[in-house]
């Protein structure tokens, strides 16, 4: 079973970074889609700040990734 699937995964990040930098899109955990939102969020927020890519980001947004919502944005 892999870790994510972008076809299953409830939560998708996408990653607004600096110019000249490539944005970046992450998916939820495949183990996670069970949990409420707020919990995933807040586990793709903790992997992020531990990652390369927390330099870089200046907006982050979560969106449902059946209904193509927005669900949250955070600035940075």
């Amino acid at each position: 079973m892999p870790i994510f699937d972008k076809n299953t995964a409830r939560i998708k990040l996408v990653i607004l970074t600096k110019p000249g930098e490539k944005n970046i899109t992450w998916y939820s955990l495949e183990k996670e889609k069970n949990k409420p939102e707020k919990t995933i969020i807040d586990g793709m927020l903790r992997r992020l700040q531990n990652s390369t890519y927390a330099r870089i980001a200046q907006v982050l947004q979560f969106y449902d990734n059946k209904t193509k919502q927005l669900i949250a944005e955070y600035k940075g």
